[in-house]
């Protein structure tokens, strides 16, 4: 019977292994906007909101970034060479990696004229198995998605791969070829 008046008379600590005190009964309160200190804290923006300048710890006492370091020190040296460097500027976070050319060079393919095209399409209509695409975009110095789409397989040589690839189907488990048409399905969604 006690119990029962504590806990009528007090509901926060009727549950106390599920809340806590001080969570049920002092909530937090976090204020909306943030305490701007002076005009130059704060920037408007276009689109109304404000852009907030926090302030920053203090000058900082590495020796990398020192305003007069030694003339032997390597970051003298360091200094002199690169213009904008975070020894320059310590104030600015590093770099970006900037990407290197042989990442981003594409490989250059050659311009066909009509006369090559004809030849590699005699070349692909007289043995389809031997002058495959990768074969014929190597030799001729472009794409295998020119190739596709210039010189495509003739229609036996298609007919052919569906045949191939409908027998290696159906010689999967019951399993194997639910997955291969629920992936099938999934592609069409896309």
């Amino acid at each position: 019977m006690l119990k029962s008046s504590v806990s009528q008379s007090v509901p926060a600590l009727a549950r106390g292994y599920g809340t806590r005190v001080t969570r049920t009964l002092f909530s937090r309160q976090y204020p909306l906007r943030p305490k701007i200190q002076t005009e130059a804290d704060a920037t408007p923006l276009k689109d109304g909101s404000l852009f907030i300048r926090r302030p920053t710890a203090g000058p900082t006492t590495s020796i990398l970034s020192s305003q007069n370091p030694s003339p032997t020190s390597v970051s003298s040296r360091e200094a002199e060479t690169a213009t904008s460097t975070p020894l320059v500027h310590p104030d600015l976070p590093p770099a970006l990696n900037t990407l290197k050319k042989a990442a981003t060079t594409r490989p250059q393919f050659a311009t066909l004229t009509e006369e090559q095209i004809a030849e590699m399409r005699a070349l692909r209509l007289e043995n389809p198995a031997k002058y495959t695409r990768s074969y014929l975009a190597k030799k001729y110095n472009v794409s295998d998605l020119f190739v596709k789409c210039y010189i495509p397989a003739s229609k036996e040589v298609q007919i052919a791969r569906i045949k191939a690839q409908q027998r290696s189907f159906d010689k999967k488990g019951w399993k194997a070829q639910e997955i291969i048409v629920q992936r099938q399905k999934r592609r069409e969604l896309w």
